[in-house]
């Protein structure tokens, strides 16, 4: 009696689930237009309809008017759908639906980039009957709306778009292409499989009408999958680095050449130089190219301690970013370093330790040290500046002892920062990940998040429980007054190893499969996407 009002209440919430949210969502039936190539001078712009009407912009505003063959590129003189007047000589191309890339009926007209052209034609389009501008992202949103391309892939056109380095175009490419809309749509149906597996095996065992195993079969099935998950968001972020950023952070005492190093990476006076203590006093930012990789390089305020109001927010400000860096470049000058080199009880280490913590950058307490996340990765490199000030044998000396614990050079000869550069470009490689098209790496926080929640379930199905548990109708494991009760958990018993709680099983399979369907789209709501297609430009 427990399985059948466990089962029915279950499917009954499944049901109410699945019916909010995956109620198909439909595009307006207008037809849009825009200019996708872009604003300004340009020797073509390219003009794109797409709708139920998107066939009239040929038969209305060109000569001849008619149809021109699908997706051959035609001579047509562009004209005024009212008047008549010629506005262009064009080539135009005819996409009938659904071979289109919104799966619409569409058209392009590349006509003659000049701005009183692209306006007259424009102007034009909107004299049409159910025509209107497009909005950011419109076209793309059409496409996903006909199934052509799914949430992941949509994305990763919007990367594609905004990429600007080549190892971001490569992760945006491969995920437009469906990389990840392949990994996680089989993911997605390999959960829903199982689920089909269990509801047979509710519907029928007790006829003794479906094979043995089927549970046992399952539970290998998901084991795996919790496997394949784990591996896919123990990436580091790598993936996420590379499509929003690497974040460095310059950290050092005043005037050891913070804002050198910055000018230095970025071959342009980014920052002021001056010899006076203190000149950076906010967070100097920008973003750079180092080998493909996208760096966003953060020159922050001398750490000391001051009573100038104004520094000491700027060291405020300093030691905020670099709580929040993937990485940190350290800056010290060679003289200091010297001297420490020449007591003998130097060891570079303890040196570097507490110079970190003299900066504030480490928190000591009595119990314990607290200290940026990219100090305990080991997510930083040292550079010793000003080596020019100290003479060619304790140079020497300095690089004997430190060896390859950090980099030494002379921001002003430009000594030594050749081989630094090297060595930051490598780094900052390691840090991010491209990924491949069969084994591609997580680039959004959305993804982790809905992943994560996957997951989750899954470990609600096949981890142990020593007591009493309840699980509510969205597969949390908590004691709300309306929850599904499971009494008969023991120790190393699981809700695949119980015929009452098998059913509850295949509800938190379908919760699973539900957080990957948020991912490829499948299941989503208009917030989501107003949010995703908002990035989008017009015209795209």
């Amino acid at each position: 009696m427990l399985r059948i009002a466990v089962r029915g209440t279950v499917r009954q919430q499944s049901a109410l689930l699945a019916v909010h949210w995956e109620k198909p969502i439909k595009c307006a039936a207008s037809t849009v237009f825009a200019l996708s190539s872009g604003q300004g001078k340009c020797g073509v712009g390219v003009v794109r309809v797409s709708g139920d009407q998107a066939s009239s912009a040929l038969t209305s505003m060109t000569h001849p008017a008619t149809l021109p063959r699908p997706r051959t590129a035609t001579l047509r003189r562009i004209v005024h759908p009212t008047t008549g007047e010629a506005l262009d000589r064009a080539l135009v191309l005819w996409f009938p639906g659904p071979q289109s890339f919104t799966g619409e009926d569409s058209c392009e007209l590349h006509i003659h980039g000049g701005p009183a052209v692209i306006a007259a034609v424009l102007a034009a389009l909107g004299t049409l009957p159910g025509y209107v501008p497009a909005q950011p992202g419109d076209f793309t949103k059409r496409a996903f709306y006909q199934g052509k391309l799914d949430l992941t892939s949509v994305e990763g056109l919007g990367d594609l778009i905004h990429a600007e380095t080549e190892a971001q175009r490569k992760q945006a490419l491969q995920q437009m292409e469906g990389a990840l809309a392949h990994l996680y749509t089989g993911w997605r149906q390999s959960l829903l499989q199982c689920r089909a597996s269990l509801e047979a095996y509710i519907d029928f065992s007790e006829d003794e009408n479906i094979e043995e195993g089927v549970v046992e079969e399952v539970r290998i099935k998901l084991q795996q999958l919790v496997q394949d998950l784990q591996c896919h968001l123990a990436d580091s972020r790598r993936g996420e680095r590379l499509r929003s950023g690497l974040q460095l952070a310059i950290l050092g005492q005043p005037n050891v050449g913070k804002s050198s190093l910055l000018n230095a990476l970025t071959q342009r006076p980014t920052a002021i130089v001056s010899p006076i203590p203190g000149t950076t006093r906010d967070v100097v930012q920008t973003v750079v190219d180092l080998g493909g990789y996208p760096v966003v390089l953060s020159d922050t305020a001398g750490l000391r301690n001051t009573d100038d109001p104004v520094e000491s927010e700027g060291v405020c400000r300093a030691l905020a970013r670099a709580s929040k860096a993937d990485l940190a470049v350290v800056v010290l000058e060679a003289p200091e370093v010297l001297s420490a080199i020449k007591n003998e009880t130097f060891e570079w280490h303890e040196y570097l330790r507490s110079h970190l913590i003299h900066l504030g950058i480490m928190k000591k307490n009595e119990a314990s040290e607290q200290s940026p996340e990219w100090i305990e990765n080991q997510c930083f490199l040292t550079v010793i500046n000003k080596i020019d000030l100290v003479g060619e044998k304790n140079k020497t000396q300095i690089q004997s002892t430190l060896e390859n614990s950090c980099s030494v050079m002379s921001l002003k000869t430009q000594e030594g920062f050749q081989t630094f550069l090297e060595k930051l470009t490598v780094f900052c490689g390691s840090l991010c990940d491209t990924g491949t098209a069969e084994n591609p790496t997580l680039t959004a926080a959305r993804h982790r998040t809905h992943i994560s929640s996957c997951l989750e379930m899954l470990y609600l199905v096949l981890q142990p429980y020593d007591q009493e548990h309840f699980i509510d109708g969205k597969g949390r494991v908590s004691p709300p007054s309306h929850a599904y009760l499971v009494p008969e958990m023991q120790e190393d018993r699981n809700l695949l190893q119980s015929e009452n709680t098998v059913v509850v099983a295949a509800h938190l399979l379908q919760r699973a499969a539900t957080s990957l369907g948020y991912v490829t789209g499948h299941i989503t709501s208009e917030d989501v996407l107003d949010h995703i297609f908002s990035a989008f430009c017009i015209g795209k």
